[in-house]
């Protein structure tokens, strides 16, 4: 018997899914799938393994389960979702409870219910049948995460001293009890906002938990308390939303969307029609030299699917400009990961059919930081807007911004003036450019600030620091 043991990363959402099996048996569950299902069956295939289960480790509100859609591919997989205190969900499954087992060859999967971060969440221990009472490793879904754990405000603020205090006893009854050498493996990894300051390691160990995760060493429930709600990010509104699809109706795999090609003409047409959005989501650099007006950019190269579940309604039908043909599958699949199935079209040959056709096109001026400086410094024509967090702002930003988080942005756009010339900035400008586009659809003289704060900071230009309670604008909820 050989151990199979995969992690399968999806980076731009900060989350991760696991395929474990044994080799000899040719059987194997899938632990948090994706929609883009194709993943984990081409390397069960690979691996001349069955897909026997599909495990959900609780009710995902940060992406599109793919448990159900990968489940119908096999034809037999069982779909496997916890018992306790679990809402009726609207699929065919197996109910799972504390202390059941998933049988693998000579791979056990022992179900340890884990709730906080959700309240029906579950946990696996991974242990070999000869050795069953030693496990090796731990899949944490979303309860304890590499330096911090899974955020408990999900279901709303009457519900969050119930779930910090279950996450605190989940920590500290189950976790805790664990040898120091499991190796955890969670779902929710760095980039994730399903916790606060997840580390940048892809797995930990418990030892290491232990000696580096603040929430496994405080002496109190209420010490605890006060530090798990402490600078969490802010919320996705598009979090609900995922949730109520993924209890009740799970999307289908995204290799299955549809997006028709349209040539420039019908294109065109379609762009006029007030139903569509229009998103171009070449890199910002590009959609800088040349876009169609009143585009939205989200570049598929940054965290599109996150952008996209806060930025984008998705009853309303999609348009899409793209880099390459080529690459509309790999678009499709970064929408599909938040829930968006429904699309208009593509511009066929891209920018360049558009611009051969000899259709209209705009600008958005591309303003390096040193420029940006140089106008701050001299004058006030030039307003700077930051679209980041509330967290990051807090820790610094370009003397004399205001600060505005991007999703709340569509909603104070009459609070800005129309009249001054603005530049956006952001981390990296892979936002800033979607807040660029955005009030450059509005009317407003905008430009980018490519690189923004990590380049305005390899140029030691001057910032400032104002705590996050003094922001111009509250977090998104």
């Amino acid at each position: 018997m050989a151990l199979v043991f995969e992690q399968l990363l999806t980076r731009e959402l900060g989350d991760a899914s696991y395929l474990i099996g044994d080799d000899s048996a040719r059987v194997a569950a899938v632990v948090d799938p994706q929609v883009d299902v194709e993943q984990y069956l081409e390397l069960a295939r690979k691996r001349g393994l069955t897909i026997k289960y599909v495990v959900q480790t609780h009710i995902h509100e940060d992406f599109a389960s793919g448990a159900c859609a990968l489940a119908a591919a096999t034809g037999s997989a069982e779909v496997c979702v916890s018992g306790h205190d679990a809402p009726e969900y609207g699929f065919p499954h197996r109910a799972v409870h504390d202390g059941d087992v998933l049988e693998l060859g000579a791979v056990r999967l022992t179900v340890k219910h884990t709730p906080g971060h959700t309240p029906e969440h579950i946990s696996l221990l991974v242990a070999k049948t000869a050795t069953k009472d030693a496990p090796f490793a731990v899949l944490s879904g979303g309860a304890l995460l590499v330096e911090t754990a899974g955020r408990t405000d999900l279901l709303g603020p009457e519900h969050v001293e119930e779930l910090t205090s279950a996450q605190f006893r989940t920590l500290y009854e189950f976790f805790r009890g664990l040898d120091a050498g499991v190796l955890l493996y969670p779902t929710h990894v760095h980039g994730s906002p399903c916790g606060a300051a997840i580390g940048d390691k892809l797995c930990s160990t418990i030892g290491y938990e232990f000696e580096h995760n603040d929430l496994l060493r405080q002496s109190t429930e209420a010490k605890f308390r006060e530090m798990a709600l402490k600078n969490l990010p802010p919320k996705p509104r598009y979090y609900p939303r995922l949730k109520d699809m993924n209890t009740s109706s799970p999307a289908a795999a995204a290799g299955k969307l549809i997006a028709p090609a349209l040539p420039p003409a019908e294109f065109r047409k379609a762009v006029s029609d007030p139903a569509n959005v229009l998103v171009d989501t070449r890199h910002m650099l590009a959609f800088g030299g040349g876009h169609i007006p009143g585009a939205l950019n989200i570049g598929a190269g940054g965290p599109l699917s996150i952008q996209a579940g806060w930025m984008l309604e998705p009853d309303r039908p999609l348009l899409l400009v793209i880099e390459s043909d080529a690459q509309l599958p790999a678009v499709l699949h970064h929408f599909a990961r938040t829930g968006f199935n429904l699309f208009a079209g593509y511009l066929v040959g891209g920018m360049s059919a558009w611009e051969n056709a000899g259709y209209e096109l705009e600008s958005l001026p591309q303003l390096h930081v040193k420029a940006l400086a140089q106008q701050n410094a001299q004058t006030d024509e030039v307003s700077i807007l930051d679209v980041r967090s509330p967290q990051e702002w807090a820790k610094g930003h370009v003397p004399g911004a205001r600060h505005i988080f991007l999703p709340d942005l569509p909603g104070q756009l009459q609070t800005l003036d129309k009249t001054k010339a603005m530049a956006v900035h952001c981390d990296s400008g892979y936002r800033a450019s979607i807040g660029a586009s955005l009030l450059q659809s509005h009317g407003f003289k905008v430009s980018n600030v490519p690189g923004s704060w990590q380049a305005w900071k390899s140029n030691d230009l001057p910032t400032e620091v104002t705590d996050a309670e003094d922001a111009n604008s509250e977090p998104a909820r």
